[in-house]
């Protein structure tokens, strides 16, 4: 009996090792159970748009789940937003950018395009819009106010040279905004439109200035939102102004 005690003991310890083997199997199984139950349960809906050109909706005012998952699995880096009938935002440290190229051309001067949909929370509230962004969030784009836009080159808001932005407070409810830059010479032509890109002329703008001296280092969209509730934001793979010396 003695030759088989060796033999007894490694069936047993070779059984436990199965059994733990199983074990951490099923254990392993059940997180990634648990991890897809909740990235099924965090998105923000999108949605295809083929007007005024193709895109693609984020509808962040249905947006389910932790605010930055939801907003990682559409496709975006977030930094100290929440998600209350829209993305929320309480100071420019406030934002959200885009993890991969959101140009709206792909060749050529680079052209970015979004329709935004906000709500400024107070009269202090602002939103800038960084299109094309680098990931450090420089870049030409607009500073949205509560009775104005401006242009904005690097973190710096002006106001526009040419067609001027103004209207009445959009404090406390819904604003909606067609936005576009295109690089142009050696800078930047910055322009948009009051209303839904869709509905819009897209040969002339309600606001613009055209060489504007600022670095078109980045491919990203960016946002900081400080005092502010982001509904939605479409983002096009084309261009949608036709005025204006293009390259």
């Amino acid at each position: 009996m003695k030759f088989l005690k060796p033999i007894m003991i490694f069936t047993v310890l070779f059984s436990l090792g199965n059994c733990a083997e199983l074990f951490s199997s099923k254990e392993d199984n059940n997180n990634d159970q648990v991890i897809l139950a909740l990235l099924a349960g965090t998105r923000c809906p999108s949605t295809t748009v083929t007007t005024p050109t193709n895109g693609t909706r984020f509808d962040f005012a249905n947006c389910s789940g932790d605010a930055n998952l939801a907003l990682s699995g559409s496709g975006f880096q977030a930094s100290n937003v929440t998600l209350s009938g829209g993305l929320v935002g309480t100071s420019n440290n406030s934002t959200i950018v885009t993890n991969a190229s959101s140009l709206s051309n792909s060749g050529g001067n680079k052209k970015a395009s979004i329709e935004i949909v906000y709500q400024l929370n107070a009269a202090s509230s602002s939103i800038s819009a960084i299109l094309p962004s680098t990931t450090s969030f420089a870049g030409p784009g607009f500073s949205l106010l509560p009775t104005t836009a401006q242009k904005l080159v690097d973190g710096t808001a002006s106001a526009f040279g040419g067609a001027a932005a103004t209207w009445g407070s959009s404090v406390g409810q819904d604003k909606t905004l067609c936005l576009e830059v295109h690089q142009e010479g050696a800078g930047a032509h910055i322009f948009g439109w009051q209303g839904a890109c869709s509905t819009i002329d897209r040969g002339s703008y309600n606001f613009e200035e055209e060489d504007v001296v600022v670095s078109l280092g980045g491919d990203r969209i960016a946002l900081r939102i400080n005092g502010a509730t982001i509904k939605s934001l479409t983002i096009y793979n084309q261009s949608i102004g036709t005025a204006g010396s293009f390259q």
